[in-house]
């Protein structure tokens, strides 16, 4: 297996195949990071495609290959954040959810129904998360990064990511236990 540095100077020589590489290997990344900024997995998709396309544009500008994955999610971010504001202007409500949070193989439909409510409860408690915390969330639950290696893509020390996914292990926990008040009569 080629070393991140190998293949993006291959890149950036003009090697196609080996940026398809990179999009391989840090897609699900990628992904992870703009649904951490954007909490829906539709418009992460389209921010991701459009990182991908401007990390191949500005190949040639990265001075250290070694860091590209820092480089491309500093591009998602950015990006993220740029199509958060747009969609805030345009009071575009969020609601979609990424089917890897509530996807089921149940068969019983009564089971399906309320793993979808799980998955709602969950998307709507991580969108109660700061950007950076519901990142780190993401990274380490659904794609089983480390500390470290969620810290060098964020550029955090990993004992600051320690810390942020305490606190929202902690948000997260009391959000999703709160019983709902009684009905009023």
């Amino acid at each position: 297996m080629r070393s991140v540095e190998e293949t993006v100077r291959r890149a950036q020589n003009g090697d196609a195949a080996a940026f398809g590489e990179l999009i391989a290997q840090f897609e699900r990344i990628a992904l992870a990071v703009a649904y951490g900024v954007l909490g829906d997995g539709d418009r992460a998709g389209e921010t991701v495609q459009e990182a991908f396309a401007r990390a191949w544009q500005r190949l040639a500008d990265l001075r250290e290959p070694e860091r590209f994955g820092a480089w491309l999610c500093g591009i998602v971010r950015n990006l993220a954040r740029d199509a958060q504001r747009r969609a805030v202007r345009e009071a575009r409500a969020r609601a979609s959810v990424p089917v890897a949070i509530y996807a089921s193989s149940a068969d019983d439909p009564a089971i399906r129904m309320e793993e979808h409510e799980n998955g709602r409860r969950l998307a709507a408690a991580l969108d109660k998360l700061d950007e950076l915390s519901r990142t780190a969330v993401v990274l380490r639950y659904y794609e089983g990064m480390t500390s470290k290696q969620i810290g060098l893509l964020l550029e955090l020390a990993p004992a600051a990511i320690d810390t942020r996914l305490m606190r929202a292990r902690q948000a997260l926990r009391r959000e999703l236990t709160d019983d709902e008040p009684p009905p009023e009569s």
